[in-house]
């Protein structure tokens, strides 16, 4: 689906904060940016192999991007700035076998004062407003989301099923990056409102598509589908 080769790997040795990795790279520190909001718990563990992408700026404080980290024998894509072009990428190559109907989408559609990640338009029927959520984190195979807690994850499954209730279809689209899942749930021992908000969403109408993506350190590759996991 998208072509995104590394250009270093490392050795993971801590995160000061959110939004900051500390990795080894052939015995040099570097200062790498997390483009991931979540915990990444079975990812960046001290001592653990992640891949970079060097992505210098004069208007960035790091030269380096964390794109994946090795857990569960794979690994895992980690940077939530290609959901973008990786959706669209999936959207041009299968749309309308993913997506029956499709004929054409808006990113970034404003919803009042939020925004969510695409408004899909339809040969027949209403318009379906969608949200992308990026899911790293499995347990066994079950694969999970979030891996921390997210009032902004709670707020978009709240709009989409208010635009359900309006008369809209709306669809949270879940690009899973964990290639040993078999399924999907909702994170209930993290984040149990977004659980619960992820149930009640799903008894009033909002659909759910969960589409399985590797990556190999060269390129993501599309894996086809996992339901919801039974009970």
């Amino acid at each position: 689906m998208l072509e995104l080769p590394a250009d270093q790997e490392g050795v993971f040795l801590e995160r000061p904060n959110r939004f900051l990795a500390l990795v080894d790279g052939d015995g040099k520190t570097l200062a790498v940016h997390v483009h991931d909001p979540g915990r990444l718990p079975d990812v960046l563990i001290p001592g653990n192999r992640v891949l970079l992408k060097y992505r210098p700026g004069p208007k960035r404080k790091t030269a380096w991007d964390l794109l994946a980290g090795w857990a569960a024998n794979h690994w895992v894509f980690a940077h939530s700035g290609y959901h973008r072009p990786l959706s669209e990428a999936i959207l041009t190559k299968l749309g309308k076998d993913l997506f029956p109907g499709l004929k054409d989408y808006l990113p970034e559609p404003k919803i009042n004062t939020s925004r969510l990640d695409y408004l899909f338009e339809m040969e027949k029927g209403p318009k379906v407003y969608v949200e992308i959520k990026g899911c790293t984190w499995a347990k066994g195979e079950t694969a999970l989301f979030p891996d921390a807690p997210t009032s902004r994850g709670q707020r978009h499954l709240s709009l989409l099923a208010d635009l359900k209730r309006k008369g809209f279809r709306s669809l949270l689209w879940v690009l899973c990056f964990r290639k040993e899942a078999s399924c999907f749930r909702p994170a209930q021992e993290i984040d149990p409102t977004f659980a619960r908000l992820f149930e009640e969403a799903q008894a009033q109408g909002v659909e759910l598509k969960i589409s399985k993506l590797c990556y190999d350190g060269q390129k993501i590759y599309f894996q086809g589908e996992i339901p919801p996991c039974a009970g």
